[in-house]
């Protein structure tokens, strides 16, 4: 099957029109907001001298808790924005949220599995790592939309699905991240700097950039996991085109 990244593209902007604002809810409350309270009540220690690996080896030691519980909730509303995406039309956000709790551990495990394999190939010249991100791409709406209870089925479903377009998966998911983490750095980096001068560093200003980053974060990695279902939807042949989910028909 032909893979297009334009179709793809077209389609996850379809799904947006589509599930916009309920998708926009998800992702306010699932991941901006655990991402806010992490950085305003648990920030990340600023690398000083040669050594960054110890201070940050001592953070995560001692708040390993709390950011696992707030990847779990990033997870909640991963999981529900694609059962909205790909689950029966007329889901309400509720729904979905309800729907995606007992997916949720098996999606945990499923996780843990890609990114371990995803960073031990990373470590080995960079390159497997990028194939097997385009391998284990569509493990996530695979789980959420086939296999709910079945993280080592998700896998595989991902594997066979991604035959023959593992490189162009990969190369869609780096480009699509380094252009969000582009946009993200020059928003913040301008805007950032308005807030700062106006608002102060341990002010009003610091509370705003930290908002706008946690805010263009949440968008970024809202945008990926609509293009991931995209994409699931592209190599699964799904029947409906994008104007007509568009229009919701």
């Amino acid at each position: 099957m032909k893979f297009s990244y334009s179709a793809v593209w077209n389609d996850a902007v379809a799904m947006l029109k589509a599930h916009g604002s309920l998708t926009a809810a998800l992702a306010g409350v699932f991941l901006l907001l655990p991402t806010l309270l992490t950085g305003h009540f648990l920030p990340q220690p600023t690398p000083e001298g040669s050594d960054a690996i110890t201070p940050l080896a001592q953070y995560l030691t001692d708040n390993w808790v709390w950011l696992l519980l707030g990847n779990i909730v990033n997870m909640v509303g991963l999981v529900a924005i694609y059962l909205l995406l790909l689950g029966n039309r007329g889901r309400t956000v509720g729904g979905a949220i309800a729907a995606a709790l007992p997916i949720v551990p098996f999606y945990f495990l499923m996780s843990m599995i890609t990114n371990v394999a995803i960073g031990f190939g990373l470590v080995l010249f960079i390159l497997p790592g990028l194939y097997l991100l385009g391998r284990l791409f569509l493990a996530s709406p695979v789980l959420v939309a086939e296999r709910p209870s079945d993280p080592i089925g998700a896998i595989r479903g991902s594997w066979g699905l991604t035959r023959g377009h593992g490189w162009a998966l990969a190369g869609l998911i780096v480009i699509i991240f380094l252009v969000g983490m582009l946009i993200s750095f020059v928003v913040t980096a301008i805007v950032g700097s308005l807030l700062l001068i106006l608002g102060g560093q341990d002010g009003v200003g610091g509370l705003l950039v930290l908002i706008l980053s946690s805010a263009l974060t949440a968008a970024l990695y809202t945008i990926l996991a609509v293009v991931v279902a995209a994409a699931y939807r592209a190599l699964k042949g799904a029947p409906a085109s994008a104007v007509d989910l568009a229009k919701g028909i």
